[in-house]
Parts: C-alpha cells; structure tokens; sequence
C-alpha cells in the first residue's frame, strides 16, 4: 500500500487551502475516519479492567486469561498483514466500512460471549478490525490530507489511538465503580465500544473515496470531485495531475513487495521498526496496559467496586 507525495505548496497557497469549506471538509473526514484508531486503543485496552470479572463468569484459569488478552493481537497481526491488500483491492473507504462492521461485530460477540471458547474466538475477530484499522486508516488519511498537513493529520489517528486506551481505561473505572457488585460488569465495559463503531460505520458512509486510489484506477474524473471537496479549487485541478503521475509510477515499479528489501534506504527503515518494536515489547509496557488491574490486586482477592465498604484495598 503506498501514499501519494506531492509538492509542496507555497505559504500563500497552503494559507489559503487552510480555510474555507474544503478545509472544514477535510477536518471531517479526518475526524470521522480516525474513529478507526479510537476503536483501536479502546479494544486493546478495555481487556485490562474487564479481564478480572471474567475470571468467575467464564471460569478463566491463568492460561485462558493469557488467551482471551493475546488472541486479539493474533488477530490484529493477520489483519495488519491483510488489511493493505484489502485496501488497494477494494478502496480505502469501502474497506473502513467493512472493519467498522467487523468492529460493531466482534464487539457484540464478546459482550455476549457465553464461554472462555467463545471470547477467544470473538476476540481474535476483534483483532483483525485493529490490524486492518493500524494501516488503512492512516493511509486514508495521508492520501485525502494536502502534503503540508499530512503529518500533522496522519499524527492525529495516533492521538485518537491513546485516546480510546484512555477511554477504556475510564470507562472501566467509572463502570466498576458503579456497578461493580453486579453480574456481568465486564459485559459493560465490552459493549461501549459499539457506540464509536456505529458512528464510524455511518460516518464513512458519506466520506468521499481516497483520489489517489480513484487516480490509480483511472477514474480521474471522480478523484478530481474528491479533491475539489478538501482543496481549494485551483489546487485541486494542479494536484489532480501529481496524484495521476505517482499513481502510474507506482503502477510500473510494482512497489509495496518483499522485493522491496532489496533497496538499502527501505531495508534499513523495516530493520529500525523491527528494532523499535522489540526494544517497546522487551520495556514490559504490554504488562501494564493488558494486566496492569492484575498486578496491582491483591493475590487471590475479588474485583470488587472500589466505593465499597467491604473491599480490600489496593
């Protein structure tokens, strides 16, 4: 999956494509569409204050919890590697839609899941929606952002990312607090994440498809409407032109392969995400953000309402 490069404008001309109805436009687009990261954060991190109250529900032994925790990034690990090909294949915008449907389902399959079985296989479909969202989405983004914003905008799903960590993290406490004493609380905490998974599966139903893949597939007619909706309209017809040319470069290299790695400045990029990633794992973060609720209870209390009388403390 590749992303358009255009020149930069001039500071009049990106002063001027700041303002107007395409800018608000494009401040829609990116705020409907980074729904796809909030979903993201809440799902990995909601498990962190739900998994102590499905220890008696659904008869969880240390193995099952390790499950029901690891198989959405089992999920979320195929969905990543899929979800690019998906992407090019069908569109940027059909293929939010879709994970917004996988989102809305895998989130009421384990709100309602009857059994430890049932929750890792629900989980694991949760999983492939977070995959798919981790590279769809910014690529959405990057390819309908002017280039003097995309960092900027691109930068915004990952503050949508932590923010559904800090949601859920939220949502968990204030959840347990009041209604900490009854059946099912987890079940709870599991279903508020339908609600951002509903408005982004209508929101993206009236986003304009990403141009550089419309480019890419020679409806140039329908990419420069989209590029007249989020850039002013003098900007929109130079771009238009850009987008037509990357798109027809990327066509002939048949760039985004494992051949790739041949070129040095590209194998040394995946060498440092590699390491980037494993230095993040071995820091023990994960241990924290998935058991932290865990780690700080007390060995062999329940997980009780933290305004109860009766409840031991931290």
């Amino acid at each position: 999956m590749s992303t358009a490069h255009t020149d930069v404008p001039s500071p009049h001309a990106a002063a001027h494509d700041a303002r107007g109805p395409h800018a608000r436009r494009l401040r829609t687009i990116t705020l409907v569409a980074t729904f796809g990261g909030l979903l993201f954060g809440y799902d990995t991190g909601v498990i962190n204050g739900a998994l102590p109250y499905m220890q008696s529900d659904l008869g969880l032994t240390p193995l099952t919890e390790g499950l029901v925790t690891s198989s959405l990034l089992f999920g979320a690990a195929i969905g990543a590697f899929t979800g690019g090909r998906l992407a090019d294949a069908r569109g940027r915008r059909r293929t939010i839609l879709a994970l917004a449907g996988i989102f809305l389902a895998g989130t009421l399959a384990c709100t309602f899941a009857p059994d430890a079985a049932f929750m890792v296989a629900a989980r694991f479909v949760l999983g492939l929606a977070v995959g798919g969202a981790s590279v769809t989405v910014p690529t959405y983004l990057a390819e309908v952002s002017p280039a003097e914003r995309r960092g900027r905008l691109v930068t915004q799903n990952e503050l949508m990312i932590v923010t559904g960590q800090l949601l859920a993290f939220t949502f968990n406490a204030a959840i347990a607090g009041l209604l900490g004493e009854s059946a099912h609380v987890w079940r709870y905490m599991l279903v508020v994440a339908s609600l951002p998974a509903v408005v982004l599966w209508f929101g993206m139903l009236v986003m304009p498809e990403s141009p550089r893949w419309l480019a890419s597939r020679g409806r140039l007619g329908e990419a420069l409407d989209v590029l007249r909706q989020v850039r002013s309209a003098q900007r929109a017809e130079a771009e238009l032109a850009d987008v037509q040319r990357l798109a027809e470069e990327d066509e002939k290299a048949q760039t985004g392969g494992w051949s790739d790695l041949a070129v040095p400045w590209i194998r040394r990029l995946v060498l440092v995400g590699i390491g980037i990633a494993v230095v993040q794992q071995l820091s023990g973060v994960n241990t924290i953000m998935y058991y932290g609720t865990q780690t700080c209870r007390a060995p062999g209390s329940p997980p009780t309402a933290p305004s109860s009388p009766t409840s031991p403390t931290a």
